[in-house]
């Protein structure tokens, strides 16, 4: 069985982590890139999410290479929007969720309890 796995930085690993996805935070494109061909000759592996600027400052060659690729499929996710609050930044990270592993999770606001 194929397995997700999430290349992104460390603000948005958190959220991918909690929901139980494979999740490596990198602080650079090296990194990511060093991640991510690693990745890519691991059988196991269906699908590789990767923040899109992160990808997107990828070497030209590897990133032909990733368009190419019937698996594992790379796809591209938005980092955090600019200028959005804490609250609608939660909402935002449940629907990348939500659309990643396929369920809604609800974050509660700090200081809340859980239920």
């Amino acid at each position: 069985m194929g397995q997700l796995i999430v290349i992104t930085t460390p603000d948005l690993a958190p959220g991918f982590q909690l929901a139980g996805v494979e999740t490596f935070a990198v602080e650079t494109v090296e990194a990511a890139e060093t991640t991510l061909r690693k990745l890519l000759d691991d059988r196991d592996t269906s699908l590789i999410i990767v923040r899109r600027a992160l990808l997107q400052a990828m070497p030209p060659r590897l990133q032909r290479r990733l368009a190419r690729s019937v698996q594992p499929v790379v796809m591209p996710i938005a980092g955090r929007p600019i200028n959005l609050p804490g609250k609608e930044y939660r909402g935002h990270l449940t629907d990348i969720i939500r659309r990643t592993v396929g369920f809604h999770i609800e974050f509660g606001t700090p200081g809340s309890a859980a239920k």
